[in-house]
């Protein structure tokens, strides 16, 4: 009996020194980690979770960096261009002998030319340089008196007649950007023209009525003259490649040896294909 005593006594005295080396009763760990060595590893864990946050907005910031470069790299972005234009043309003079005027009716023209885009920073716009090719043509107003006898009151009349000006010019544009894709553009251009006359006049008497064999030609021939333009307009970028220009044009024409005062009025329609 005793002994059996004795064995419980040295099992209870084991059992309470092994919750005392524990850490007394209640206490919970993990298995094979004290509490400091667990307290570590959550503040590590923490520290990697803050050091991922920081690397993800580090991230982002620099994908915002790399997409303002590239968006200075298109602004600064230079780029040749072809242009294809067609127009709706007025024009007006004057005879360079009697100082009659001309006028003629809606005309027609077309225009190609060939340039370089010249970026700047994009809330200043772009620069255009071009050289153009282009080319207008009007019909006189039938029945224009040129000429008004002070004998008779018979009139020389302009019975048919057209004026062709073909133009080589340098352009230069300011391209101002509005909103998106849209912007508004001030143009001028200087260059070289030859100007074309061909008419026909008859003789009318005081009635109004048209004489026989009176009809004959009147200015048929053409001049090489300087001419100058300016105007504004607007442009629509579809893509990077392709843009669309819509613009009124003023041309005017030096003296020739046909006419006088030659003012020229265009509204002009052009495609832009950038390479």
């Amino acid at each position: 009996m005793k002994k059996v005593l004795s064995v419980m006594a040295v099992s209870a005295f084991v059992l309470t020194a092994g919750v005392a080396l524990a850490g007394g009763p209640g206490k919970k760990m993990g298995p094979g980690c004290p509490e400091a060595c667990q307290q570590q590893i959550d503040d590590l864990n923490s520290s990697q979770a803050q050091q991922n946050e920081q690397l993800g907005a580090h991230s982002k910031q620099l994908q915002n960096h790399e997409g303002r470069i590239t968006d200075l790299e298109k602004a600064f972005a230079d780029s040749w261009y072809a242009r294809l234009g067609v127009r709706a043309a007025w024009m007006d003079q004057e005879d360079k002998w009697t100082g009659s005027d001309l006028d003629g009716t809606t005309g027609w023209g077309g225009a190609i030319a060939f340039g370089r885009e010249f970026s700047m920073y994009q809330a200043m716009g772009k620069f255009r340089a071009e050289v153009e090719i282009a080319k207008q043509s009007v019909d006189l107003d039938d029945n224009q008196t040129i000429y008004t006898s002070p004998f008779t009151g018979g009139t020389d009349r302009i019975v048919d007649g057209s004026v062709d000006v073909t133009t080589i010019m340098v352009n230069g544009y300011y391209e101002l950007p509005v909103a998106d894709a849209f912007s508004l553009y001030a143009m001028v251009g200087a260059g070289y023209a030859k100007y074309d006359m061909d008419s026909t006049v008859a003789f009318f008497n005081a009635a109004g009525v048209e004489q026989v064999n009176t009809r004959g030609e009147y200015r048929n021939a053409s001049d090489n003259v300087f001419a100058y333009k300016a105007g504004v307009g607007m442009t629509y970028n579809f893509t990077d490649q392709v843009a669309g220009d819509l613009g009124y044009e003023y041309l005017g024409v030096a003296d020739t040896d046909l006419a006088d005062s030659i003012n020229g009025h265009n509204v002009v329609a052009s495609v832009r294909f950038k390479f």
